[in-house]
């Protein structure tokens, strides 16, 4: 089977959602997360597409970088054992973070295809909606995906982590049913 370096990014990024929704592994979520985000970001600056990563860059304390954010501390200790060869060290996994390094790499992937799967689209709507907050006040077409965030998911915000996340379920397999969905042309075919 050939891959190209999209196709891999995109099926860690579908997979990864995927384990998300149905309450999988955090760590094989993030890890699939962080290896689709690492491609997806090499491409976009490749493509000189405004990405999510490259805004995020621009407030980092200098001196810091974003792969730095994502490698550390938990990519490289899932990865690596060189350094530490304990086998009861360990790291802490925060689900908010799982869900920010998903939603890191489905925002770039997104703008570097001007689409995407199904299982992106509806990840990007949930993470606008459980997370309003991080929706600048000043950029209408943010405002705009927040208002269609909460006609999709009303009331998320109130529900328990483990509720929003089978909230995102259902609407997924709701959407992956979605004819008209699945044949516009900013959607991706899924797996």
């Amino acid at each position: 089977m050939r891959v190209t370096k999209l196709d891999a990014a995109r099926r860690q990024l579908i997979t990864a959602i995927r384990l998300f929704f149905d309450g999988g592994d955090g760590v094989s979520v993030y890890s699939l997360a962080s290896n689709a985000w690492e491609v997806i970001d090499v491409l976009c600056t490749s493509a000189g597409v405004e990405s999510f990563s490259k805004q995020a860059r621009e407030n980092l304390p200098a001196g810091q970088t974003l792969k730095y954010y994502v490698n550390e501390p938990c990519r490289n200790f899932f990865k690596h054992a060189a350094q530490d060869p304990n086998p009861d060290s360990s790291v802490e996994l925060r689900e908010s973070n799982v869900a920010a390094i998903l939603f890191l790499a489905v925002e770039d992937y997104i703008r570097l295809r001007q689409g995407g799967p199904v299982e992106a689209q509806v990840f990007q709507v949930w993470f606008i909606a459980v997370f309003p907050e991080k929706v600048t006040e000043d950029d209408p077409v943010a405002q705009s995906k927040l208002e269609d965030a909460k006609l999709v998911f009303p009331g998320i915000t109130t529900l328990a982590a483990s509720d929003q996340i089978e909230m995102g379920r259902r609407v997924l397999e709701t959407a992956r049913e979605d004819a008209g969905l699945a044949a516009d042309p900013k959607t991706e075919p899924s797996l």
